[in-house]
């Protein structure tokens, strides 16, 4: 079988003057747009933020929060780490008193949104970053994009990529999103304020009235389930970002009330693996601990994660076993 040919003559020539034409028309439109202004990039208002503390040589501190949270969940663990340094918690778009933004309230989108708090905040250094819960996954998913601007990393028990690989964890937090789906639900019926009562966390003063104003508004509970339904297909997303992560000295806080339970160690196994991938790691283990206690009453974890953190710049050490905590877990230290 052959193909028709049709040699260049009388019938090809239209149709070269029309590429001619069509070939000039693409080089005068690129050397007039190398000479165009590009577009501005969107503005947003700033994010609201709650900064305590004098800024020192050490990095400033940055706390993320999880589900449903916002910068009041810190109010106890930013009078303590203030006594060391500057440190920042804040309200993503939306949440708290946080103004919202368009787009998407993925993963990525969320690290991207951290990356311009830094400069709002005119950090212009590396930073230690704290992330609870959901909130570690945002952190990680930044650290991955821009580990140049990370001092540190601390996960106080954290969601991450590693929950991919086990069912258990996949469902338990389909679960999650479930409840969070109930939240709109309860809000949408005006009976926000048992939301509220329910995440209250044991926080005081202005604290607690920040916390109960953002989960008693409706609008505000519809972005947490929104950020909260984009958990699961974030985890691929931050593993997709490679493991740029374990050049950063990293401390993994995990606890749960029973400890032993196969859910309760499936997790443990999921929230110490960035720690165990780390040149320079640390694991403390909080027996008995809540999902929320690292940031109220069990905050002394914190407070020793981001002291060893600050304590290696300049030097580097990573604690003796028993110097703080009996249950803290000794991780080498690679060279």
């Amino acid at each position: 079988m052959t193909k028709d040919v049709f040699p260049l003559g009388v019938r090809s020539l239209p149709l070269l003057d029309a590429i001619g034409g069509i070939a000039a028309l693409v080089l005068a439109l690129a050397a007039s747009a190398a000479h165009a202004t590009p577009p501005p990039l969107p503005t947003f208002p700033p994010l609201y933020v709650d900064c305590r503390g004098e800024k020192t040589a050490s990095p400033t501190v940055v706390l993320e929060a999880g589900a449903f949270g916002t910068s009041a969940d810190w109010d106890f663990v930013l009078d303590d780490l203030a006594a060391g340094g500057r440190v920042c918690a804040y309200d993503r778009a939306g949440l708290g008193r946080s103004p919202p933004r368009p787009g998407e309230k993925d993963v990525l989108t969320k690290a991207g949104e951290l990356n311009g708090l830094f400069d709002q905040l005119g950090e212009t250094g590396p930073v230690i970053l704290v992330g609870h819960s959901n909130g570690a996954l945002y952190v990680e998913a930044f650290a991955s994009l821009w580990p140049e601007r990370v001092a540190g990393l601390v996960y106080v028990n954290g969601v991450g990529p590693d929950d991919l690989d086990d069912p258990r964890l996949l469902a338990d937090l389909r679960a999650e999103r479930r409840a969070s789906n109930l939240a709109v639900t309860a809000g949408d019926a005006g009976l926000s304020s048992l939301v509220a009562d329910e995440l209250a966390m044991g926080l005081k003063g202005e604290a607690a009235r920040r916390k109960r104003w953002g989960l008693t508004s409706l609008a505000r509970l519809k972005v947490a389930r929104d950020e909260d339904r984009l958990i699961v297909p974030g985890l691929d997303a931050a593993r997709r970002l490679g493991d740029a992560t374990r050049h950063i000295p990293t401390v993994v806080i995990s606890g749960a009330p029973y400890p032993d339970q196969p859910l309760a160690k499936a997790w443990r196994t999921s929230e110490v693996a960035p720690a165990l991938r780390a040149d320079r790691a640390w694991i403390l283990d909080m027996p008995g601990a809540t999902h929320v206690s690292p940031l109220t009453r069990d905050r002394a974890y914190v407070t020793a994660a981001v002291g060893w953190l600050r304590s290696l710049s300049p030097p580097e050490r990573v604690p003796e076993s028993g110097n703080w905590f009996p249950e803290q877990t000794r991780v080498k230290t690679k060279n």
